[in-house]
């Protein structure tokens, strides 16, 4: 879980950072985009899979 926290905080910055033109999206971006979707979804997982396990 640390490592998605992880990933979302570097992939947020590195967006800021990126992110010189606001009228373009460029290629870095998008990648940093789909390695924080990435992390979301590990969040989620993680979220789902520890509320399963608080129901038994």
């Amino acid at each position: 879980m640390f490592n998605n926290f992880a990933l979302a905080l570097v992939s947020t910055v590195g967006i800021v950072f990126f992110d010189d033109d606001p009228a373009s999206v460029s290629i870095q971006e998008w990648i940093l985009y789909a390695v924080l979707i990435y992390a979301a979804v590990g969040f989620v997982r993680k979220f789902i899979e520890l509320a399963e396990q608080e129901k038994r």
